[in-house]
């Protein structure tokens, strides 16, 4: 933890709390006491505990969400912009420190004071399920439901992070190309064309290795 601030321990810490016990399941005096400090000190940083879920929900919708403006602005094809996108999240997911599901129990989806958080991420999964709109429109993707395919997507995700969190021997790296390559393969027109697809990623994976 050296070098990370008691905001940013109080983030860290909390974010493995909920992955592990669920919002509900987790209070500030768990989270002060797996940082190492008082209650207070935690409510210094954080009034409440449905803040420190929000600002790590803003701060991972707020990846994700450029990760979709960073594929739309490539110059490739369609199912070359969604395999990056597909990888790359997947990738982002799989290298933090803690079980990112924890951010998206039923919290997030039921209390009021997430409203603005069930707000970005419908807006994050339209832009998702946009980008398969136009490799359908393009002929590159065969006529499938844009959002069956972005809820596929998450539970991909979703299992490689539960996967991590269970098996140290997981061959989580392999898993972002895996995730991709997947659901690549499901709904393009032509299959044979994955290899040529997945270049792109594979080569930015590889950048970030």
């Amino acid at each position: 933890m050296a070098g990370v601030d008691t905001r940013g321990q109080i983030l860290l810490h909390a974010a493995r709390l909920f992955g592990q016990r669920g919002y509900f399941g987790t209070s500030t005096r768990d989270i002060a006491e797996s940082v190492g400090i008082r209650q207070p000190s935690l409510f210094y940083h954080f009034a409440s505990k449905h803040l420190i879920l929000a600002e790590l929900v803003d701060a991972d919708l707020e990846q994700a969400i450029g990760r979709v403006a960073e594929a739309r602005a490539l110059d490739v094809s369609h199912a070359e912009r969604f395999h990056y996108l597909l990888a790359l999240s997947s990738h982002d997911y799989l290298t933090l420190p803690f079980d990112a599901r924890g951010y998206y129990g039923h919290a997030v989806f039921s209390e009021p004071e997430f409203a603005a958080q069930r707000e970005a991420i419908e807006r994050q999964h339209a832009q998702i399920e946009a980008l398969v709109d136009a490799g359908i429109a393009a002929g590159e993707f065969q006529s499938v439901d844009p959002e069956f395919v972005q809820r596929a997507v998450i539970g991909l995700q979703f299992e490689a992070m539960r996967e991590r969190e269970i098996n140290a021997q997981a061959p989580v790296s392999q898993r972002p190309l895996q995730v991709a390559d997947f659901v690549l393969r499901a709904i393009l027109v032509r299959p044979d064309r994955l290899e040529s697809v997945g270049e792109l990623a594979r080569r930015h994976l590889a950048g970030l290795a």
